[in-house]
């Protein structure tokens, strides 16, 4: 009965997760941009042979896997936004699936239970689910590497292999690994042979991933077709990535922790008000109201309370079924705290992805409640709280849903790309928001260069080349009147 159990409660774990992701594979306008649209050509380029990408096009950091996994799908299907999006959404399901599997396994939890605790990510929120459910950031995968990290803790070199190709693909993968050594100090803080050992075999592991991938990036084509290595790959770049776009200010330390508890934690909960367009979602819709400072009361009394358990218990929460729960709480609190600090306090909507793990906390919390806490009442009063919160997000979905079933939004870049080949225009000049995402949609039958950020050296060699015949794309009307409004009242076309 229990195998059974687990089976219907993955299968229903990996239907919400599908649920929640609908509306950005049904329409592609509800959260699509030129970064992902990168993602989107490098796949094309994969799949005709014309380039072969280890990161992103333009940059030493963020491994182009979703482009890999994307490819097969465009060689055999025509490129969409669906198919780029798909193997991104199957992460989410396999992440979901096995958070699922830990919990029963390795917490003990029943597994509805196991089910209920890991709601806060299977059922995510719009602005979490549409995040979850783009290209180009990066952010479900590393949700899946902490786990496998999880599951992989007692062999070594595969802990190793795995670390590295999380890390070098998504540095917030090193999160998982801190929450792993401070699970096993608190456990255990002796420092033998055995765990020097484990850390020279899970080198090993990662010194053979990162250089396999340093000497494959060495025939890789950064720049996008034609392109060719000018410097080789750094050590470091991944973190050098990171690090250039965040800053450092002691003195900010704790204003940063007041926003980030504040308000900012409650935002991958659903629990923030904020604006859908805001996070760069195409809706007209918020959130909802306010709610957090109770989710986050409620999740600090389960902690407390846990502490008060584990002390008159004397069973540390580190130890045995608790560990996981506190592993999870660890990389989540890492997530959060990591990026308020990094960020000066400047928490904001187009930088969240940063910190999309500090959902794990909420599950952390959650699951250390249910293992520790003897008295059925009170665990009833828990899975009540989270099955309101589930019932809150699932609301908000179905808000969302119902807007794009009745009121769908429009696609300004769909009909842009649309425009351009209608009107015979193969090249043109654009900012970098509108530049590849239109030459994404018009599948390069229109070619655009970017008039600030670039990222593929062709496109602005092909333009070049036929000054002449490009066009140039503009958020205003044309200053002398020659050109055309190609989108009405968002672009023009001018000569």
């Amino acid at each position: 009965m229990t195998k059974r159990g687990v089976t219907i409660a993955v299968a229903v774990a990996v239907a919400l997760v599908i649920a929640r992701s609908a509306v950005f594979l049904l329409w592609e306008q509800a959260a699509f941009d030129s970064d992902q649209a990168i993602f989107g050509l490098m796949a094309t380029h994969i799949a005709e042979g014309r380039a072969f990408p280890m990161f992103i096009y333009g940059d030493r950091y963020l491994m182009a896997v979703q482009a890999w996994l994307a490819a097969p799908l465009f060689l055999v299907f025509e490129p969409s936004v669906a198919l780029l999006k798909l193997p991104v959404v199957l992460v989410n399901v396999a992440t979901a699936a096995l958070l699922v599997h830990i919990l029963h396994r390795d917490a003990g939890l029943r597994p509805a239970t196991a089910l209920l605790a890991s709601l806060f990510f299977v059922v995510a929120p719009p602005v979490m689910a549409k995040l979850l459910a783009e290209t180009g950031g990066g952010n479900p995968e590393p949700f899946l590497y902490v786990l496998l990290l999880w599951v992989v803790r007692e062999r070594p070199l595969a802990f190793g292999l795995v670390f590295a190709f999380g890390f070098i693909h998504r540095e917030f993968t090193a999160y998982g690994v801190t929450a792993l050594i401070a699970v096993a100090l608190l456990a255990d803080r002796r420092l033998n042979y055995e765990r020097f050992r484990t850390a020279a075999l899970a080198g090993i592991g990662y010194f053979v991933v990162s250089q396999a991938i340093r000497a494959a990036y060495l025939y890789s084509n950064p720049f996008g077709p034609g392109s060719a290595i000018a410097v080789p790959l750094a050590g470091a770049s991944s973190v050098a990535g990171l690090t250039s776009r965040y800053c450092f200010a002691p003195e900010a330390f704790l204003p940063s922790m007041g926003s980030l508890f504040g308000n900012f934690f409650g935002v991958v909960f659903g629990a923030t008000n904020h604006r859908f367009v805001d996070f760069g979602l195409r809706s007209t819709l918020s959130a909802g109201p306010t709610f957090w400072p109770v989710l986050g009361l409620i999740l600090a009394a389960a902690l407390l309370r846990v502490g008060w358990l584990s002390i008159r218990e004397r069973r540390p929460p580190w130890q045995g079924q608790g560990a996981v729960g506190v592993f999870l709480l660890l990389i989540g609190l890492q997530s959060g705290v990591a990026y308020a600090v990094a960020r000066c306090g400047r928490l904001e909507p187009d930088t969240l992805r940063y910190a999309l793990l500090m959902v794990y906390a909420g599950i952390g919390a959650v699951t250390l409640y249910f293992v520790y806490e003897p008295h059925r009442a009170w665990r009833r009063a828990m899975a009540a709280v989270v099955v309101a919160w589930t019932v809150t997000s699932a609301v908000s979905h179905a808000r969302l849903l119902d807007e794009y079933l009745n009121r769908e939004p429009g696609s300004p870049h769909r009909a842009l790309a649309t425009y351009l080949v209608d009107a015979g225009i193969e090249y043109a000049r654009a900012d970098y928001w509108t530049a590849y995402i239109t030459t994404f949609y018009s599948r390069e039958r229109v070619i655009v260069a970017s008039t600030d950020s670039v990222r593929i050296s062709s496109y602005q060699e092909q333009v070049a080349a036929h000054t002449a015949d490009a066009v140039t794309v503009q958020r205003e009307p044309c200053r002398d009147g020659d050109g055309a409004e190609a989108v009405a009242g968002t672009y023009w076309i001018c000569r």
